[in-house]
């Protein structure tokens, strides 16, 4: 789909919110249809940015806490997380209805604001306003030529030695590279058990390799059969030692048998690595669709055991970045439950079709940036954009004051 103008994309988003708003948001196939629960909505954001708080300070990269913006915030499922990192947060979209509902679920109003912006520039902000910006799912619908208007914004509204994160599809997989499809299983597929057969001893180090023994039980009425578009495999997270916020969901993996029958259950051993700083936290076990979903996100059992980790008494002790404060998402359902948000909504009958797909290659992102002297300090892959588009995630600095003093000005 293309655009006209900037009203023609206001238009198709306000269809899509009108009609599913959390759908149109995170697109989980089951959830299609207006069945996502607020809760569990919500929840997906806490745990993406715990993650990806965590993983800036795993990685080292330093980020200024006072104010954070959430480009293309819909209803606001990043930006309440948010808040637990930063003391102001500012959620922009250019839907309308999309603005609406943030407010109705906002929990935090004397510190979270959310704003319309019908506009390819963010003029709403003033220069060097944001210490932190973070974008996710959202530029890959925007045509690139809007995207880089966007770029360009961002950096104007970024503080000096501010932090951009985007994710953003790179280009069209060839076919023959294209990983094969795979969709979900039926949802008593999923039924599990789990057994850890010792607990390892505690303390231990940090970035230590952890051997995990444990039992797999299948308990659905068919059998697991290796699907190598989305195997089975054990699989572990490392939370906070309260349990309460995921700070490394993708941690270890081991594969299942080629196929498991209905009532059988083996021995897998999975290979962990705990969280690089000192601390008390809680190992979660759990069975993966690879690509598709957690067990426990359709009902399996997982397991969890708490393990303290300490450095040799020479090296500093560093506790985990845990956010200052947390939303509860039973506060975000109470405030404003999916249900009723559903049935306030006008009744939308027409589709407005399926989500537009862009990227920008790899090197011309790097490009833009690095010629207008701002550090791309980090790019990862990422598998956001689908099966079809090979992408990335981008971490750029924006040049320090200094270096804008040197240049005169705006550093062009």
């Amino acid at each position: 789909m293309k655009y006209d103008d900037i009203r023609d994309l206001k238009d198709y988003w306000e269809k899509h919110a009108r009609r599913d708003p959390l759908w149109a948001i995170l697109s989980d196939p089951s959830k299609k249809g207006r069945k996502w629960n607020a809760g569990d909505f919500f929840e997906t954001g806490q745990r993406e940015i715990s993650i990806l708080m965590f993983r800036l300070r795993s990685l080292k990269i330093d980020v200024a806490r006072t104010a954070a913006l959430d480009f293309g915030c819909g209803v606001g499922r990043l930006t309440q997380a948010l808040v637990g990192y930063f003391d102001r947060v500012a959620g922009v979209d250019i839907s309308e209805t999309m603005i609406d509902l943030a407010n109705d679920f906002n929990r935090f109003p004397d510190r979270v604001r959310y704003i319309c912006n019908p506009s390819d520039r963010l003029e709403v902000f003033e220069d060097g306003e944001f210490d932190f910006i973070y974008t996710n799912i959202v530029l890959q619908h925007l045509l690139p030529e809007l995207t880089l208007r966007y770029f360009e914004e961002f950096l104007r509204v970024l503080r000096p030695g501010g932090l951009l994160v985007f994710q953003l599809p790179s280009h069209v997989r060839e076919k023959e590279a294209a990983p094969p499809a795979a969709g979900p299983m039926s949802d008593d597929a999923y039924a599990s058990s789990l057994r850890l057969e010792e607990i390892p001893p505690s303390p231990q180090k940090p970035s230590a390799e952890i051997s995990l023994r444990v039992t797999v039980k299948n308990l659905c009425c068919g059998d697991w059969v290796r699907n190598e578009a989305a195997p089975i495999r054990l699989g572990n997270h490392w939370l906070s030692g309260d349990g309460k916020t995921m700070l490394i969901q993708d941690d270890g993996r081991a594969d299942l048998p080629h196929s498991l029958a209905a009532g059988e259950e083996c021995l897998i051993i999975l290979t962990a690595k705990t969280p690089p700083y000192e601390g008390d936290y809680q190992c979660e076990i759990d069975l993966v669709h690879e690509g598709i979903y957690w067990f426990k996100d359709k009902g399996g059992s997982t397991l969890r055991f708490p393990l303290e980790l300490k450095s040799d008494p020479a090296e500093i002790r560093s506790e985990p970045f845990t956010p200052k404060m947390r939303t509860r998402v039973d506060d975000l359902a109470d405030a404003a439950a999916a249900e009723d948000i559903y049935r306030a909504l006008p009744r939308e009958e027409e589709d407005p079709g399926e989500f537009p797909m862009h990227g920008i290659p790899r090197d011309e992102v790097i490009d833009f940036f690095q010629s207008r002297r701002d550090a791309v300090i980090r790019v990862e892959d990422d598998e956001r954009g689908g099966r079809e588009w090979s992408g990335f995630r981008y971490f750029v600095r924006k040049k320090p004051q200094l270096f804008l003093d040197d240049l005169g000005g705006n550093g062009k």
